[in-house]
């Protein structure tokens, strides 16, 4: 469905490393859902997402998948993690991360809402809705 506004989906730039880019998926309405959930959580907590973004950014591989992992049955969905928290993302043309958005994980599997959003904003950022 097309944009009625005509605006499209873009990102901002979190972090640029040697060998990736992290940015954060900017919807329509010019909101960063990953950014916003980052946002509100303990200083502790963003340390330790930033840590691991320039870590991605700066070698573009997290060995560790207690911190970083593809997602089983997905369309190249992958998810950083810190504890229980969880910010989900995907790799783009370009050499670009995409942050989609943050959640705190209660069970053993990631919701399949959560997925189902990410890979929502990937269909839309690859058909060209982007910056």
């Amino acid at each position: 469905m097309a944009n009625p506004a005509g605006r499209h989906s873009s990102t901002r730039l979190v972090y640029r490393g040697a060998m990736l880019s992290i940015e954060f998926y900017v919807t329509h309405g010019g909101t960063a859902p990953a950014e916003e959930w980052l946002e509100q959580m303990p200083l502790a907590s963003q340390q330790k997402f930033a840590a691991l973004f320039v870590r991605m950014g700066d070698t573009g591989k997290i060995w560790n998948e207690h911190k970083f992992k593809h997602l089983t049955g997905t369309d190249k969905i992958f998810e950083f993690k810190v504890e229980a928290d969880r910010v989900l993302c995907f790799f783009f043309v370009g050499k670009r991360l995409i942050l989609t958005h943050g959640f705190r994980k209660a069970g053993d599997k990631t919701p399949k809402g959560e997925i189902e959003r990410t890979e929502a904003c990937k269909r839309e950022f690859e058909r060209g809705g982007r910056t």
